[in-house]
């Protein structure tokens, strides 16, 4: 655009430099500037930054103004400056926007929306606001590994300066580090500080990215209504806004549970009412049920009562009988007596009975002590008796026992007499040594020649299966399959052996798998063989078809990772049948072709679905004879043949549909003779081949026989040396061990013969310690003899006095016996006395019972009446009951209420707990409903007292923008009005855009189906500009927004942005598009931002020479001189 003042230039800022930038530097350089007008070239070459690697280099050129730009015409929070390193396209830019509008041009891929990324990110927003990458990590330029975005924000009045924020991103973490005014800080600052600021870039009515405009026309009238209270509203409309949804909701969630809580609570009165009959009933069952328990209870009372009297007369009989008996004891008192006084005589004699009887036990036991010490003694006699004879026993073994030694030393002696012959170890070890090498020789030739034979025999089998499979192979060229195989074994070894692995695993795979074409498939019409292999390749006559992925894996791997053989392997999953001409075989005779290559072929249908799959041969043509001309053009015309092969030429149409209809290029190439599927006699020579290898082969297992024979020979004649060798060198150590077991023992009878005497010493000592042991044993019987003697002597003395005892105890016994008589005799006489007493104290024994009885039944009966008395004033309500009352009468009362309450229908008792569980439900229902009113007053109060203060808010701010909105349609000849859509659901409200461009229309609501995308398109940003005058953001971004529009629409709009974003006191604007027309609007307010970039631009040493102001003076030139 050209521009009006030529005397300054804008700059662009290279740098190069990876550490923090002063921003206090910068900051007076520009001060420097904008103070003094246009710069001089050394004070801008001065300013320029240094050098920056030659990548690729971005410029930001501004427009140029008539005045420097103040400070105080951004607005707070508005954008000085932005700068970015290493991000997305950029290597390193700096760009300075201007306070109002900001028109960011330049080609498509420059770097326009990463700005709008830089802002974005910048500012501590996710991308996912700019709708293209999910993490942070991904905006790094690729190949480094580090980004870096600075942006500088106008500070507001109160603040000392401008607030500068720089990010930067790690991308292997995919981290983000903080700096706020060149402190470290964190993210949540930062948002904290822009939140002051009024920044929204999640709010689409400010900050509208590229890839977000589809999004901008997707939201709901709803969503614009919200969005647009944050752009253009105070923040407490906002909060009046959610405060009210907020209230409408628990109202609405209030009116729900009352609306509940009333019916529910009529419910329970309507059962309330219908159950009233059913309750008296129940209730009148329940008195009566009351008071037969109450009479029960009173009866415990009665019986009380009753059994207390009982008790007293008991107590008085008692004390009654009592009372007799003391008289009948005064009146027998003398006669008694002298019962009494024997029968004390009797007690007597019966103490000295018992001691006598204890002392006779005494004696007893003591004697029952002697005779068990007595065998005591008997027993310690028998043991040292038997340890006597053991004694004897081992004297007599030791004599025997030395006499034997003395014959040995006897023996000894003879034998140190007669010397053997002399033993030299060395000679026999040497001869032994001999022998063993020459067995070893032995088998280490045996082993040699059995090694010589198991080699001649795996040769001999690998011999006898290569003739086998030679004669199979002779006798497989008398079958095409074979001649096909020894074929494919020429041509492709690799092939051939997957085939043959082939053969041996086919139960392996999942489906069948198929080996190559050139074996399972032939041509059912020689005449058209050259022509049918001229449309497939090499490969596709050796290739194997799998039907399954897995079994195509499982080929691979056994091809090419165990066997090593590079084959081709190819899956089809359809079916044959699936593959249908376009054209019918009828139709194209007309066309000069016989019919289609796979018309002709014949096989497994899996292989034949792959060729048809890979080679396209269902939609191939052949023919025998060549085509003419017009069957040529009717063939390409139909775009339904790729291929075709006829007479002597093979036919291929390309089409390259982007160029066009006409953009078609055919190819041919001359039929060579076909290679597979011919039926050719067998090839003699190959048989006179296979014939000479089999006798070759008989010749050599012959001679493998007889060298084989040979090695037999030669182990049979070893074998029998082995034997030999081995007998001799047993001899040998066999003689040796003789003559050295005689040496040795020679050499030791000096040591035996020491050994033998001094054993004879031992013996003979241990000869004279048995004789001493003999002698003790012997004088210790005798001592216990004698103590034994004198224990059965004490014995018989001990009998002597169990005789006295047991007769002094007789004496007593007839004492007794005599006194006792004498008691019966006495109480014979007095019987009478003494039975009217007996009698006497047996009726008082049986009234204390009787009296226990009592009192037991009276504590039960007490139980009872404490377990029937909860309270005093029930005691006395069931006394009243049972007064002047027997058990009998109560229970004929009993019996009366229970008839009573046989007349009464009886009723489920559950009837009466539901009905009083409803009467508490019913209390407490009615007092939540009171409090449930009550709140639903307080939320309808609040919900009015809020509305009243946000409802003439939102009213004025739609008003304006509808002002706004017409007014711009109205400079373009159309019609808009913006209006709100009030509802009871605050929820609900939203804006409501109805627009006209045509003047036989009438307005119509803004939708998707209503207008085409060039007129949403000037309606959104006839909408943005609306909010313009209004916003309370700081700056507004808008990308990309005119690309839907026709010139004429897009001039219309320009027009209206530039006039509504360069008044005074408006917030910043950034227009961000690739293309302008010409001739449009321009405004000194107005920065004009130019984003190039490419191989094409100046080395960042020129690009402070570049002025675009001195160009557009050279473009007036020029424009002039040709006019």
């Amino acid at each position: 655009m050209p521009s009006r003042d030529p005397r300054r230039r804008s700059r662009a800022r290279f740098e190069e430099e990876d550490g923090e930038q002063s921003s206090g530097s910068d900051s007076t350089k520009r001060q420097k500037r904008t103070t003094n007008g246009a710069a001089s070239e050394e004070d801008e070459d001065e300013q320029s930054d240094r050098e920056v690697s030659r990548g690729e280099r971005v410029k930001s050129e501004s427009s140029p103004s008539h005045h420097a730009i103040a400070s105080d015409e951004f607005h707070a929070g508005a954008i000085v400056r932005v700068l970015v390193e290493n991000f997305v396209t950029y290597e390193h830019a700096e760009f300075h926007p201007g306070p109002n509008l900001n028109m960011v041009i330049g080609p498509n891929g420059t770097g326009k929306s990463s700005l709008v990324c830089a802002i974005c990110l910048g500012l501590g927003y996710h991308p996912k606001h700019l709708g293209r990458a999910s993490n942070v990590g991904e905006f790094v330029k690729h190949g480094k590994e580090f980004a870096r975005v600075e942006i500088e924000l106008q500070g507001r009045p109160r603040d000392r300066s401008n607030h500068i924020i720089r990010m930067q991103i790690r991308k292997e973490d995919n981290k983000t580090k903080w700096w706020l005014n060149g402190k470290d800080s964190t993210l949540q600052a930062v948002k904290s500080l822009v939140n002051s600021l009024r920044i929204q870039i999640d709010n689409l009515c400010q900050f509208l990215p590229q890839d977000r405009v589809a999004e901008f026309a997707g939201l709901t009238p709803i969503q614009l209504l919200h969005e647009t209270l944050r752009a253009a509203a105070p923040e407490k409309m906002i909060e009046w806004h959610d405060q009210l949804k907020e209230l409408h909701r628990k109202q609405k969630e209030l009116k729900a549970k009352l609306e509940a809580c009333l019916e529910t609570l009529r419910g329970h009165e309507t059962r309330q009412q219908g159950s009233q009959a059913d309750v008296d009933r129940l209730r009148e069952r329940e008195a009566i049920q009351t008071k037969i328990k109450d009479l029960r209870d009173a009866r415990a009372i009665a019986e009380y009562n009753t059994i207390r009297r009982s008790l007293t007369e008991a107590k008085q009989k008692r004390r009654e009988a009592m009372k007799r008996l003391e008289e009948l004891e005064k009146a027998g008192g003398p006669a008694l007596e002298a019962v009494n006084r024997k029968q004390e005589y009797v007690q007597k004699i019966g103490i000295v009975v018992g001691e006598r009887m204890n002392a006779l036990k005494d004696v007893e036991a003591e004697c029952d002590r002697l005779l068990q010490a007595i065998e005591a003694e008997d027993e310690r006699i028998r043991h040292l008796q038997n340890k006597k004879a053991a004694e004897e026993g081992s004297h007599t073994s030791k004599r025997s026992n030395l006499a034997k030694i003395r014959r040995t030393i006897t023996d000894l002696e003879a034998k140190l007499q007669n010397k053997p012959p002399k033993f030299h170890a060395p000679e026999w070890n040497q001869k032994i040594r001999l022998g063993e090498k020459s067995l070893k020789d032995i088998e280490a030739e045996q082993r040699k020649l059995r090694d010589e034979f198991t080699q001649l025999k795996a040769l001999n089998s690998s011999k006898k299966d290569e003739i086998n499979r030679s004669e199979k192979e002779l006798e497989a060229l008398d079958s095409r399959e074979g001649q096909r195989f020894a074929h494919l074994r020429k041509i492709h070894t690799d092939a051939a052996k997957g085939w043959e692995w082939l053969q041996e695993h086919r139960d392996e795979f999942e489906k069948e798998v198929f080996g190559p074409p050139m074996l399972n498939c032939s041509v059912t019409d020689q005449r058209y063989l050259d022509q049918i292999q001229s449309l497939m390749a090499f490969e596709d006559f050796i290739c194997f078809t799998c039907q399954t992925i897995n079994d195509h894996k499982k080929l691979s791997a056994q091809f090419y990772n165990r066997m090593g053989i590079s084959v081709t392997i190819r899956t089809c999953g359809s079916e044959f049948a699936s593959f249908r001409p376009a054209i019918p075989r009828e139709q194209i005779g007309q066309m000069g072709l016989d019919g289609y290559a796979i018309n002709y072929l014949e096989g497994p249908e899996p292989v034949l679905a792959m060729l048809c799959s890979e080679k396209r041969l269902h939609v191939s043509g052949v023919a025998l004879r060549d085509i003419s001309n017009d069957q040529y053009e009717q063939i390409a015309s139909s775009e339904r043949i790729p291929s075709w092969a006829s007479g002597t030429l093979m036919y291929r149409i390309t089409r390259r549909r982007e160029y066009g209809s006409g953009a078609v290029s055919t190819a041919t190439r001359k039929i060579m003779q076909g290679r597979f599927w011919t039926d050719q006699p067998v090839d003699q020579g190959e048989r006179s081949t296979l014939q000479s290898r089999i006798n070759k082969i008989r010749e050599e297992i012959s001679e493998i026989g007889s060298q084989g024979r040979e090695i037999r020979d030669r182990i049979s004649t070893l074998e029998e040396d082995e034997k030999t060798t081995r007998a001799q060198n047993d001899e040998l150590k066999k003689e040796k061990n003789e003559l050295q077991k005689a040496d040795t023992a020679y050499a030791t009878l000096g040591d035996k013969i020491e050994t033998e005497k001094k054993a004879l010493e031992i013996t003979q000592k241990d000869l004279e310690e048995c004789r001493e042991r003999i002698f003790e044993y012997s004088a210790q019987e005798d001592k216990l003899i004698i103590a034994k003697a004198r224990s059965v002597l004490q014995h018989k003395e001990q009998l002597s006095q169990v005789r006295e005892a047991h007769q002094a105890l007789l004496e007593a016994q007839i004492r007794l016996i005599e006194a006792q008589s004498d008691v019966r005799g006495l109480q014979e006489r007095n019987s009478d006395i003494k039975q009217q007493l007996d009698d006497k104290k047996a009726q008082i024994a049986e009234l204390r019972r009787e009296e226990e009885r009592l009192r037991q039944a009276a504590a039960g009966a007490r139980s009872g009446v404490e377990q029937a008395v909860d309270g005093g004033d029930r005691l006395q309500y069931l006394s009243g009951l049972a007064e002047d009352k027997t058990t009998e009468d109560i229970d004929n009362d009993i019996g009366a209420e229970s008839a009573k309450l046989e007349l009464i229908h009886g009723v489920d008792p559950a009837v009466l707990r539901q009905y009083e569980k409803r009467a508490k439900d019913i209390e407490e229902l009615t007092v939540k409903k009171d409090g449930m009113n009550a709140k639903l007053d307080s939320y309808t109060e609040r919900i009015g007292r809020v509305m009243g203060q946000w409802e003439p808010g939102v009213d004025e701010v739609v008003g304006k923008i509808n002002d706004a909105f017409s007014y711009n349609f109205e400079q373009i000849n159309c019609a808009g009005e913006v209006g709100v859509h009030k509802d009871e659901d605050f929820e609900q409200w939203a804006i409501e855009i109805k627009v006209k461009f045509r003047e036989n229309e009438t307005l119509q609501q803004l939708n998707q189906h209503r207008q085409s995308g060039g007129e949403r398109a000037v309606s959104t940003i006839f909408y943005l500009m609306a909010l313009q005058s209004m916003a309370q953001a700081p700056f507004r971004v808008v990308d990309e927004i005119n690309q839907g529009m026709d010139p004429r629409n897009e001039r219309m709009v320009h027009e209206r942005m530039v006039e509504i974003a360069c008044r005074e006191h408006t917030s910043q604007y950034f227009l961000i598009t690739p293309k302008l027309l010409t001739g449009l609007r321009y405004d000194e307010r107005m920065r004009i931002l130019c984003i190039a970039s490419g191989e094409h631009m100046p080395a960042a040493e020129d690009a402070k020479k570049l002025d675009f102001g001195n160009l557009v003076r050279i473009q007036r030139r020029l424009v002039a001189s040709a006019a």
